[in-house]
């Protein structure tokens, strides 16, 4: 690409969303003066620079920016200023290749991209949410349930390119059921938000942007797991497309001790097979923009380790999600629809036999007004199963949300947000959300120091898995009132300091959260099935540090939470949640072309309690620290790159339970290839 005047080299133009700090795919970039039109391949360009090159970007749901790349550097990022903006996220629109800390740091969010979880050894959602600070999973049968700030996986919204994943009728989102392939970054946000997520989000935010990129990605690893990977990405009618799919098996009958019985006894675990295959497809167009998620999956449904009725059970499920989003008038409309299917079945007992079907539809209405940002929308949803289980659902939520600071040199910037829900036979549940940041001090090019609160509230309405389908063993159905986050207030002290070849960020902040009517499953309950509990209360620290130069990255990041649940004038810790945890993070760049990495990832949790009674050593798992090693080389071969990548999971063998009975595997390996062409 070239225009008039004189040649002065090249230059990287990257697209970032200026609230959410993530990159943006198939922007419309536009010469000027001559009016030559083309769509980005991904989230960066190479332009050739002329003394008079002006680019004027534009992209769906975004104002537009126009940037000279005359006598600039040979990076500059654009950000865009979302048209339509959430009260977490400050909108900024800038032109500007520093002071990029400033505004995540507002908002206390931490993204990763995936290009730097491969390089780490990650080959899948499972190892990539492990790299996240504040992050636990949560699981017991396969799912990969996410846990934040103390909350349970239903807690969690988790989003693609905006599309909700989670399931109409559970609630959580299986996030690896996402291939790693298709995804740009992933960005971490913990806290109750009202209005951010369309569901509304009453622990966290995990929010997935996908890429548009051609590359191919193969793994083979222990107990017998091995993936194939791919994505493509074109241009045609006007529309940068984009495709990626996943296919993966794993047999993960790992060994394991049983102490479960009166000695402990040295088992394999079996039917703990797994098959998954995904697919993503995307359209970016100039005024309208498609995301489909569809995925199906098999695997073993074991039991608890000292439970062997339900070994020969198999669980098949079938998700497909759809999202349009298309521009007129200055507004935004947002259409989605969600369909899930399990089909549950033992071999041995057909009796047991049973399938499940849920559905879901949401639209939403965006725009702006003099003041502020409006935002409205309307769903359903419903399940059919087994036995005459069926239910049907409505709602409808409007939002509205006034943001002031939108420029990084703004010492002073607030944020305010409302909504309200209207929810079946629980009457209207207003909500609201409000943020405040004062930069301290931040004279240095890239250095900050930032003081932010925020104070917000949220409603989780029970899901159909709540008030069903939550387990074959269920003796009743009872109604459960919304979970309503009353408070969940923070105060972080966040900072930055640049130098010419390294950043030093660290954050320390103060959670505080209550929640009435929290809905909560009670281990060992003989009911198997969640219950309103009074009150839920929460109180901590979350604090991190990271430093990244260009040979070395580290990061270390801890918490702190007293989690109890208050009913019946008795306390009792909340099953689960540690008081203590941590992490560690260590990527060393090798040689004079740092083309060869070191990583590894240390994971800590404290005791964790496992049953609803008093604190009691007798009853909570005990603590357990997990590292991962790896090894990563890039090589160029003509003209494709390729990333070799090798990897050893919880190098001490640490025997562990994520869920008491449902042990976790030991010792694991994994090799990866992943090649792409060049630029």
């Amino acid at each position: 690409m070239t225009s008039r005047g004189q040649q002065e080299g090249t230059v990287q133009l990257c697209v970032r969303d200026g609230a959410t700090g993530a990159p943006i795919v198939g922007a419309t970039l536009q010469l000027l003066p001559s009016g030559a039109v083309y769509r980005a391949r991904g989230a960066c360009e190479t332009l050739v620079r002329s003394a008079d090159t002006t680019v004027r970007v534009t992209r769906l749901s975004y104002v537009s920016a126009t940037v000279s790349l005359r006598d600039r550097r040979d990076r500059v990022t654009v950000d865009l200023r979302p048209r339509v903006a959430s009260p977490t996220q400050l909108p900024v629109q800038r032109v500007s290749a520093e002071r990029e800390a400033t505004a995540a740091a507002r908002r206390g969010e931490v993204a990763l991209t995936a290009d730097e979880a491969r390089v780490r050894g990650v080959s899948g959602m499972n190892g990539l949410l492990t790299q996240l600070p504040y992050t636990a999973l949560r699981s017991a049968r396969g799912e990969t349930g996410l846990s934040l700030r103390g909350a349970r996986r239903e807690q969690v919204v988790v989003t693609l390119d905006g599309l909700p994943l989670n399931d109409p009728s559970t609630g959580f989102a299986d996030v690896s059921d996402v291939p790693l392939v298709a995804l740009q970054s992933v960005t971490v946000a913990p806290g109750s938000d009202p209005v951010g997520a369309g569901l509304g989000a009453t622990g966290g935010l995990l929010a997935l942007t996908t890429a548009s990129q051609r590359l191919l990605s193969l793994r083979s690893g222990a107990f017998g797991a091995r993936g194939l990977e791919g994505g493509w990405s074109g241009q045609g009618l006007g529309t940068r497309w984009h495709v990626a799919g996943a296919h993966r098996l794993a047999q993960n009958n790992f060994p394991f001790e049983n102490d479960a019985g009166v000695a402990p006894i040295r088992e394999t675990r079996i039917n703990n097979d797994e098959r998954r295959t995904a697919l993503t497809l995307g359209a970016i167009g100039e005024r309208m923009q498609v995301s489909v998620l569809a995925s199906t999956g098999e695997r073993g449904m074991v039991g608890a380790a000292n439970v062997r009725a339900y070994d020969a059970d198999r669980s098949r499920m079938t998700r497909v999600n759809v999202r349009t989003q298309a521009s007129v008038g200055g507004t935004v409309t947002v259409a989605g629809v969600r369909w899930f299917e399990l089909a549950y079945r033992d071999r041995t007992r057909p009796a047991l036999d049973s399938r499940a079907r849920a559905w879901a539809a949401d639209v939403e209405w965006r725009g702006r007004a003099p003041v502020g940002a409006w935002r409205s929308g309307a769903g359903a949803d419903g399940l059919t199963g087994t036995g005459n289980v069926h239910q049907r659902r409505a709602r409808g939520f409007a939002a509205w949300a006034w943001e002031r600071g939108d420029h990084p040199d703004t010492r002073l910037a607030a944020d305010l947000g409302m909504r309200a829900d209207v929810v079946e036979r629980s009457g209207v549940q207003p909500t609201a959300g409000a943020g405040v940041s004062w930069r301290i001090a931040g004279a240095r090019t890239g250095s900050h120091l930032l003081l932010a609160s925020r104070a917000a509230q949220a409603v989780r309405v029970p899901t159909l898995y709540d008030l069903y389908f939550s387990s074959p063993q269920r003796l009743s159905v009872r109604a459960l009132a919304p979970e309503r986050v009353t408070l969940d207030a923070s105060l972080a002290v966040r900072g930055a300091w640049q130098r010419t070849s390294s950043l030093i960020s660290g954050e320390v902040v103060v959670v505080s959260r209550a929640t009435r009517d929290a809905i909560v499953w009670f281990p060992g309950n003989f009911g198997w099935s969640p219950a309103n509990v009074g009150r839920e209360r929460l109180r901590g620290i979350e604090s991190r540090v990271d430093l990244a130069s260009s040979v070395l990255s580290a990061g270390v990041w801890g918490t702190w939470y007293e989690s109890s649940l208050l009913s019946g004038g008795l306390s009792i810790p909340t099953p689960y949640v540690p008081r203590a945890s941590g992490g560690a993070q260590l990527q060393w760049r090798l040689g004079t072309d740092a083309r060869t990495a070191v990583s590894g990832n240390l994971r800590v949790q404290g005791r964790r309690p496992f049953t609803a009674g008093p604190r009691n050593s007798l009853f909570e798992l005990p603590s357990v620290r997990v590292l991962d090693v790896a090894l990563s080389r890039r090589i160029t071969v003509a003209q494709v790159d390729a990333l070799v990548s090798t990897g050893i999971d919880n190098v001490t063998d640490a025997r562990w339970q994520s869920v008491r009975g449902f042990p976790m595997a030991g010792r694991a390996w994994s090799v990866a290839l992943t090649v792409q062409p060049r630029p």
